[in-house]
């Protein structure tokens, strides 16, 4: 089975109009060819990421390793190790060309013709590795650019006496937009007919705002928008039944106070 060229299959990864860069009968083919689709959708994929670049990223260059995996992977003269784009590729100099042998004074040698054939394939190569490159590029410095989520507060879980055997941690973590989330570990198996509870309590016990429903022993949590976590401290966990009651059970399996995080 002849498969699309390369050169056709990137070009319809960039976007250009199918019927400029390929003919009815390489459009059936590329319907049918499961190998000639997947390539097309890797090099859509590649390109659609390259295509969020702006002003405000900033490029890295391709390592020098994917330039030399082009060329030992097209069969292509050595090159030094310092930087494997400074030899051009292409066909033999002039005076080079006196020295082939020439077959009834009119073909070239079968390597000159072979490093000609080459070129559209190092074209497609080339232009590849340099969006991936890019695109590699764009990913890491946007992550290096985003701060990590910082804790702001963490606390110790202690049993309550219900439940002596029970422990936890929790931390208050803010993200780089300012999502506020309480992060919930707890050290103790879950109990048969109910579930556990996570809230944040008032140091007075006068009020407490519900998180959610936790569910094994580890959540993270959603801190509601303006609330005063200076005020509601209290990391509560409870045990709660099955009965309809959106209320606080008074069953709390461990509390710990939001302090200053170590």
């Amino acid at each position: 089975m002849q498969h699309l060229d390369p050169e056709t299959l990137a070009l319809l990864a960039l976007g250009e109009h199918p019927g400029d860069v390929s003919t009815d009968a390489d459009r059936a083919h590329l319907g049918a060819c499961a190998a000639c689709s997947t390539e097309l959708s890797v090099l859509s994929e590649v390109s659609q990421v390259a295509s969020t670049v702006t002003g405000a990223d900033v490029l890295v260059p391709p390592d020098p390793a994917v330039w030399q995996r082009i060329h030992a992977e097209l069969g292509l003269r050595d090159v030094g190790p310092e930087d494997p784009r400074s030899e051009p590729v292409g066909p033999p100099a002039d005076d080079e060309d006196r020295r082939l042998t020439v077959v009834g004074g009119r073909g070239r040698s079968a390597s000159a013709r072979r490093q000609r054939r080459l070129l559209p394939w190092v074209s497609v190569a080339a232009a590849a590795a340099l969006v991936v490159g890019v695109a590699g590029g764009v990913l890491w410095e946007r992550r290096e650019a985003t701060p990590a989520e910082v804790t702001l507060a963490s606390a110790s879980l202690d049993a309550l006496p219900a439940w002596p055997e029970a422990s936890g941690q929790a931390r208050l973590q803010e993200s780089a937009d300012g999502l506020r989330q309480v992060v919930v570990d707890l050290d103790t198996a879950a109990t048969a007919g109910g579930y556990r509870e996570v809230w944040l309590l008032a140091d007075d016990l006068s009020g407490l705002v519900s998180l959610g429903v936790l569910e094994g022993v580890e959540g993270r949590f959603d801190v509601p928008a303006g609330l005063d976590v200076s005020r509601f401290s209290l990391v509560d966990v409870s045990q709660e039944p099955l009965d309809g009651d959106p209320g606080h059970s008074g069953d709390s399996i461990v509390r710990g106070a939001l302090g200053a995080a170590s």
